[in-house]
C-alpha cells in the first residue's frame, strides 16, 4: 500500500468495519481481534511479475518529512488507495492498481495471512482462502490517530498479493520502484537508505516523474514497512 497511508489518498476518507470487509476474521480467536473495534482505512497490494520484481510507490512531496537535522525523509509504500463509501476492498484495489500502474492484476491466494502489529508479525492466520472468498497476504493493525467516544481500538490496512497482467508503467505516481527478488535481502537489511546508496543497489530501479532531492533518505512506510517485517520473519523462522 502506498507510502501516503494513512494520512493520504491510500488511507484517508470513508472508513469501514474490518470484520464486515473480511467476515472470516470473525472466526479467529486472537486478543488483537476478538471483541475489538477495528476500522478498515485502506487496501494495498504487493505485486510481482514473472521476472520476480516487486513494485512500490515513491510518495510525493506532500508526505515528505524534514527531520531536526535537516534530512528529508521520503517514504516507499505499496500500491493501493482509500476505500470509497460502499466499495469492496478488491474493487478499490483493482481501480487503484489500474490508475497507478496501468494494468490489472491476477490475485494470488496465500496459504496463510500475516497479522502485523507494531511492525512485527505477531501471528499467522489460516483463513481458508479461495477464489470466491480471497484472503489478504497480511493485515496491518495501526493505532488510531484521534481520540473521542467512537475511537476504534485499531485501524487496519489489508494487503493482497498479486501478479500484474502486463508490465507496469508509472501512472499517477511521483515514482515507481522495482526490486528484483534477489535484491530484497539487501534492500531490507536496513530500515532506510540514503538516495545515492539505494540507487546503486543492484536489482533496484527507479522510474521518477522528477528527480528526488539530493541528500534525502528513503524508507519503507506502512505497507512496505509491514512487508519488510513479514519478509524478515519468514526468513528468520521466528514465525
Amino acid at each position: 500500500m502506498s507510502a501516503r497511508e494513512p494520512g493520504s489518498g491510500e488511507a484517508r476518507g470513508k472508513v469501514a468495519d474490518l470484520f464486515e470487509a473480511l467476515p472470516t476474521l470473525r472466526r479467529v480467536s486472537h486478543p488483537l481481534l476478538s471483541g475489538r473495534s477495528i476500522r478498515l482505512i485502506g487496501v494495498a497490494a504487493i505485486l510481482y511479475d514473472g521476472e520476480a520484481y516487486y513494485f512500490f510507490e515513491v510518495n510525493g512531496p506532500r508526505y515528505w518529512a524534514r527531520r531536526p537535522d535537516g534530512t528529508l525523509s521520503i517514504g516507499i509504500g505499496g500500491i493501493g488507495g482509500r476505500i470509497e463509501q460502499g466499495e469492496k476492498p478488491l474493487t478499490c484495489l483493482r481501480r487503484e492498481v489500474e490508475e497507478e500502474l496501468g494494468t490489472g492484476f491476477r490475485l494470488q491466494l496465500p496459504e496463510r495471512t500475516g497479522l502485523i502489529y507494531r511492525w512485527e508479525v505477531v501471528d499467522w492466520l489460516r483463513l481458508g482462502s479461495s477464489r470466491k472468498h480471497p484472503t489478504p497476504y497480511f493485515v496491518n493493525l495501526l493505532p488510531p490517530q484521534l481520540g473521542g467516544t467512537d475511537t476504534p481500538d485499531y485501524l487496519a490496512i489489508l494487503t493482497f498479493l498479486g501478479q500484474p497482467r502486463r508490465r507496469p508503467r508509472r501512472g499517477d505516481l511521483l515514482g515507481l520502484l522495482t526490486v528484483e527478488r534477489s535484491a530484497l535481502k539487501a534492500l531490507f537489511s536496513r530500515a532506510e537508505w540514503p538516495l545515492e546508496e539505494i540507487r546503486a543497489l543492484p536489482g533496484v530501479t527507479f522510474d521518477l516523474a522528477k528527480d528526488l532531492p539530493a541528500g534525502c533518505v528513503l524508507r519503507p512506510v506502512l505497507t512496505a514497512r509491514a512487508f519488510r517485517a513479514l519478509w524478515l520473519a519468514e526468513r528468520s523462522g521466528t514465525k
